[in-house]
């Protein structure tokens, strides 16, 4: 199974998020897009903390896989849902701009989102052909990969830009749940991605 792997650098927008610094936070998401799965991966905590996505292009759906201090956990959410723990962009609009600027050695275009009274740029690539590359992402009604933009997991405010890209070949099992991964509900699912950054 051949498709794209793009490294984006995790920027936190604030210090803190609850009792953590975000410095001590991953600073590198992983993302896989093929014909048929799309996969974004953060992982960190000396290798005792791993959330990953996984999109099913087929059903329309996204799998949330956490793993954290051998705890491993998924949900799947319904059709057309965001993944856990992401949180919806609401009464947004998007005004498409000629502006470019390169970004990972790829040219980027610029859209300006606005959301209330806040108005903040993303950028994308048009370069680069995926199906469905958002929908992991708020930004679903971007129909190219993003190379610079911003998402908010629980109260975790992030910034993402494009760091790295490369087109290779990927095991078709990378993209399966791990048989020693628990199904749980999605609300199960959220309350723990949130008490992971929060007081109890």
């Amino acid at each position: 199974m051949e498709g794209h792997l793009i490294k984006y650098q995790v920027n936190y927008l604030e210090d803190m998020a609850g009792d953590i610094p975000t410095k001590l936070l991953p600073d590198v998401m992983e993302a896989y897009y093929t014909n048929r799965y799309v996969m974004t991966r953060i992982h960190g905590f000396f290798g005792q903390f791993t959330l990953s996505q996984l999109a099913d292009l087929s059903h329309n759906s996204v799998t949330t896989l956490l793993n954290f201090f051998g705890n491993k956990i998924y949900c799947t959410g319904e059709k057309g849902e965001l993944p856990a723990g992401i949180s919806e962009i609401r009464e947004y609009s998007v005004l498409i701009t000629n502006d470019t600027l390169r970004i990972g050695g790829f040219l980027s275009r610029k859209a300006v989102i606005t959301s209330g009274e806040v108005a903040y740029d993303i950028f994308f690539i048009e370069d680069i052909d995926i199906k469905n590359p958002n929908i992991t992402t708020p930004y679903y009604f971007i129909d190219y990969v993003l190379s610079d933009f911003r998402v908010q997991l629980s109260i975790l405010k992030m910034r993402l830009i494009m760091v790295q890209h490369e087109y290779t070949s990927f095991k078709s099992s990378y993209f399966e749940i791990p048989e020693d991964y628990k199904q749980v509900s999605k609300e199960t699912m959220e309350t723990i991605i949130n008490n992971l950054f929060t007081k109890e």
